[in-house]
Parts: structure tokens; C-alpha cells; sequence
């Protein structure tokens, strides 16, 4: 999948912090959350922003996140600090929100509700300048959801499967030409810190990820999320997911290359060589006994008793293969 990303805006914008997280979760659709920590410039009220993403289609559902946000226990995790106080902008959070931190300086969270498909792989929104006193950072978080089990371009082998993340942002040679015909009126943002989060299965194996970059890795506090994204992450299970951490900073454009590896060949596999072995012998051994069978006796009492073991054998790797019994539970569910 292309995954060239590029931020551009109207008015001359320096981001301080760009956030890309993908979400690939097991039996559900992938979705991916952006944010931007950002000054706004002087006398100006506010910033038409552009944002090129190539998999993005319109119908394609999108949303800002200050109603997750504006939670102190949400934005605990998100931002990696023990809120103190939070405050809604000009009394009514419909404006926005305040959070005071800890250790970091004060975020004011912005509402960004006229988020548009302009066409496809272009999304367009608009920050009005927050009536707050002193020089606050702004921040805005969205989510996208797309129509696909993964962010990743996933290569299937025999023995495992390969998904590799190539994200890229603000990189010129990947310039799309809808792109390339905005810069007439936008500019590519200039960004300090780029922040590259996957959450993935733990069941992948890091097999390459660029060390300079890579920070962390831990197992995800699903609990805590799914207060965050409960919609999104319905399907979520403890302890299933991990997140990987990754962070570049001050260069004009950012490139985050991982590979993860899943390993195919598992118990399933092993069940299902064994029954093929059975089937095969089986076969062989019929064919014998078909030319040695007398036809004056019983068909059935000239069959060995190893026969039959290994009949009931297979039957049993058959039930635990392809479960029928669950199979006619959800069909009697989806019934009554």
C-alpha cells in the first residue's frame, strides 16, 4: 500500500509534533490516527490546512478526537504525562480544551469538526486561533478509517507472512500531482518531530526496523484504550497487541521503513499434514485391499481394525480443523 503522506497549509505553519498511529487489528478493519502540535503564527486567525493520503477515498469516515482528548485518562496515555488540570476554551469545550501537564508545557486541544473529502486522498480542514491568554501550543488529533485489513503491504510465504510499513511524509520525490498543484497555493509544512507509532498483533516478529529511530516497544494497555476508542476497538483483545514506537526529528521530510513476520506454519498446519498423511495412506491401502477383497464374504469384516482407527483419527483432526460444530452454532444464531 502507498503510504506517502504529505501536510501542507495555506499560511506559513511550523508543526512542533506530527503523530501517525496505525492500528491493524486481528478480524477487523485498520485505522489510523493523526495528529499536529503546532504554534499559531501571528496575527493570523486561522490555518487552512491540507492533508494528501493516498489510500483515502471519499464515504471514508473521519473524525476529530477532542471528546476522547479533553478525558484526563485518554490523554494520559496519548501524550505520555499526568494531566494536572484540564479547562475548556472560553468556557464551552465545544471551543476546545486546555490540558496542563505535568511536566510539559500547556496543550490547547482544538475541535477540527469540518474535516472534508475534497476528492480522492485529499482531506482539507480549517483551525480557527483558540481566545486563550499566553503563547499555547494547539494541537488537533483525527481518525481515519479505512476500508482494509491493513496498512501494510503483505507478502504471504509458506512458512510465515511479511508485512512491511513504509511511511513516508512531506518526501518531494513521491509528490503526487494533485499534490504538486496545491503547492501553487499551500506550502509542505515544516515539521521539528516526526512520532511513527504501530499498533500490531504481538504474534508479529520484528524482523528489521531502523534502530536510530525505533524508541520502544510494549505490550498495549488495551483496557485503557478501548475507554479511548471504544467503537474502534470493540474487537480488541487483552493482551493481543503491542505498540512500536518510532520518532525522527528535524529534517525536511520522514521515512519510517519496519518489517514484521508472522510465522503460518502453526498447529493448524501441523493438523492438517497429519490428516493428509492418514488420507494418502489410507488411499494406499484401500487400493491394496480392493484387489485382495473376497467377494463371497463380508465387505466390512475383511476391513482391518487399523483401518478404522485411523478413520476415526482423521475424523477427529476434521472436527478440530474446521470446527463444524461452531460452524452450525452461528448458523443457528443468526437464525433465532
Amino acid at each position: 500500500m502507498d503510504n506517502s503522506f504529505f501536510i501542507l497549509s495555506k499560511q506559513t505553519v511550523a508543526i512542533s509534533r506530527f503523530h501517525i498511529c496505525t492500528w491493524d487489528i486481528e478480524n477487523s478493519n485498520t485505522f489510523i490516527e493523526l495528529g499536529i502540535e503546532f504554534n499559531f503564527p501571528e496575527n493570523i486567525q486561522e490555518i487552512d490546512f491540507k492533508f494528501a493520503a493516498p489510500f483515502v477515498r471519499k464515504g471514508d469516515k473521519i473524525k476529530c478526537l477532542l471528546n476522547q482528548l479533553k478525558l484526563r485518562d485518554n490523554s494520559k496515555f496519548i501524550f505520555n504525562d499526568i494531566i494536572k488540570n484540564s479547562s475548556p476554551i472560553n468556557d464551552d469545550d465545544i471551543h476546545g480544551t486546555i490540558l496542563d501537564f505535568k511536566t510539559r508545557d500547556k496543550l490547547a486541544i482544538l475541535p477540527a469538526n469540518n474535516i472534508t473529502i475534497e476528492e480522492d486522498g485529499l482531506i482539507a480542514f480549517k483551525l480557527k486561533k483558540p481566545k486563550i491568554d499566553g503563547n499555547v501550543k494547539c494541537y488537533v488529533r483525527f481518525l481515519i478509517n479505512i476500508n482494509s485489513e491493513t496498512l501494510s503491504t503483505k507478502k504471504k510465504g509458506i512458512t510465515k507472512t511479511t508485512f512491511l510499513y513504509d511511511i513516508r511524509l512531506n518526501e518531494n520525490r513521491n509528490l503526487p500531482n494533485n499534490v504538486a498543484t496545491l503547492t501553487q497555493d499551500y506550502s509542505l509544512c515544516k515539521i521539528k518531530n516526526c512520532f511513527c507509532l504501530h499498533v500490531i498483533p504481538n504474534s508479529f516478529n520484528i524482523s528489521f526496523v531502523d534502530q536510530n529511530k525505533m524508541k520502544n516497544v510494549r505490550i498495549l494497555e488495551v483496557s485503557a484504550f478501548k475507554n479511548y476508542l471504544p467503537e474502534e476497538l470493540k474487537m480488541m483483545k487483552e493482551g493481543k497487541s503491542m505498540i512500536v514506537f518510532n520518532k525522527s526529528s528535524d529534517t525536511d521530510a520522514y521515512s519510517f521503513f519496519t518489517i514484521f513476520t508472522k510465522e503460518t506454519i502453526g498447529s493448524k498446519q501441523i493438523l492438517f499434514a497429519v490428516g493428509a498423511n492418514i488420507v494418502c495412506s489410507l488411499l494406499f491401502g484401500f487400493s491394496t485391499l480392493r484387489t485382495s477383497f473376497d467377494s463371497n464374504s463380508n465387505l466390512w469384516k475383511q476391513i482391518p481394525m487399523e483401518y478404522w482407527g485411523a478413520s476415526i483419527i482423521l475424523l477427529i483432526l476434521i472436527i478440530l480443523l474446521f470446527k463444524p460444530y461452531k460452524i452450525l452454532k452461528k448458523t443457528y444464531d443468526r437464525r433465532h
